[in-house]
């Protein structure tokens, strides 16, 4: 029975231990962050780029907070098929997107970002996609009005068309490139 007991005791505390190294990671972060760059208030608008084949987006950042970004986007991609079975043919896709940046650590010019949001694609073919993403990022000022993204994300997505089929896919394993240039204004 004494036995029992010790090792619950013990494993409080190491639950306390755990826990007190985490609080002290926190106080680190944030400490870290108090020098950073300020982006609260700032909108900027900028490119995208992501995946393979390259989408271009006409892309807008604004500054929620300190620690917070929306980066709406909007892009259009037209395909081109070349297959030796099917002959060739062409497909324009329309995606949008709505990004959140988490700035959990920030320092001096540049951001470590948490991405989040989500991701819409209606392509001419009739199908449409839909995807929840996530991913990790960095955001560099160049200067006071300039900065380059460069991040990854991963995610969920559903894919259906007007022909009755529909896709569910996990891509956790492989991520979509997301580089971005923004202009910022004061």
């Amino acid at each position: 029975m004494n036995s029992k007991v010790n090792v619950k005791s013990l494993l409080t505390v190491k639950k306390r231990g755990i826990m007190k190294k985490l609080a002290l990671l926190g106080i680190v972060v944030f400490s870290l962050s108090l020098g950073a760059y300020d982006t609260a208030g700032k909108f900027g608008m900028g490119v995208r780029f992501w995946g393979s084949p390259i989408i271009t987006f006409s892309n807008v950042q604004i500054g929620v907070s300190n620690s917070v970004s929306l980066e709406p986007s909007v892009g259009f991609y037209n395909i081109e098929y070349d297959d030796s079975y099917y002959g060739s043919s062409s497909s324009s896709l329309f995606a949008t997107s709505f990004l959140a940046n988490f700035k959990p650590i920030r320092k001096e010019r540049s951001n470590l970002l948490l991405k989040l949001g989500g991701l819409y694609i209606h392509g001419s073919n009739s199908s449409n996609s839909f995807a929840i993403l996530c991913g990790l990022g960095v955001e560099h000022f160049i200067n006071d009005n300039f900065s380059v993204n460069v991040g990854a994300l991963s995610g969920i997505w559903r894919s259906s068309s007007d022909y009755g089929y529909s896709t569910t896919l996990t891509s956790l394993g492989s991520q979509l490139v997301d580089f971005s240039l923004i202009w910022h204004l004061e």
